[in-house]
C-alpha cells in the first residue's frame, strides 16, 4: 500500500441536494475531505468535523468509482482545505 498523498474530486448527494467532495487520501484511506453543497462548505478529517451531518468517509478509497479525470492537485485541495476551516469552525 502506497503512502503518497493522492487527491480527488468527485461528485456527492445529501439531504442538502448535489454538491462536490474533494478527498485527501494516503494509499486506500481518505484522510481529510471538503464537501461543498451551494452556499455551504464543510470540512472533516480523524479528529473533527466542521458539521455533525458530514464525517469523515469510512469507506476505502478503492470502494469509489474513481479515475484519473477525478484527481485534483494538492494546491486545489489545500485551498479549499483553508477556505472550508475559515468559515467553519470544528465541532
Amino acid at each position: 500500500m502506497s503512502s503518497r498523498k493522492q487527491y480527488f474530486k468527485h461528485w456527492a448527494e445529501s439531504e442538502l441536494g448535489e454538491g462536490t467532495v474533494l478527498m485527501e487520501a494516503m494509499g486506500d484511506e481518505i484522510v481529510r475531505q471538503v464537501e461543498i453543497y451551494r452556499s455551504l462548505t464543510v470540512w472533516s478529517d480523524k479528529t473533527g468535523q466542521s458539521d455533525e451531518r458530514f464525517m469523515l468517509a469510512d469507506q476505502p478509497l478503492s470502494w469509489l468509482d474513481l479515475d484519473e479525470d477525478d484527481g485534483i492537485t494538492a494546491g486545489e485541495f489545500e485551498a479549499a482545505w483553508k477556505k472550508a476551516r475559515a468559515t467553519s469552525p470544528a465541532r
